[in-house]
């Protein structure tokens, strides 16, 4: 028994257009949404003088 699987032809998706379009909705709201808010709860607590990891667990 082998685990070899031959290539994938050139055309062949390997996501549709609407997994594709959550994938995306997702990486903008992770990285325009989230992360400015993550940033800016570290910086408040590293201007507080603490930066223990569970320091803050609200985010």
């Amino acid at each position: 028994m082998s685990r070899y699987r031959p290539p994938r032809t050139a055309g062949t998706a390997l996501i549709t257009p609407e997994g594709e379009a959550r994938m995306r909705a997702e990486f903008h709201e992770l990285w325009h949404v989230r992360r400015p808010q993550v940033t800016q709860a570290v910086s408040e607590a590293a201007a507080q003088g603490d930066r223990s990891e569970n320091a803050d667990n609200n985010l």
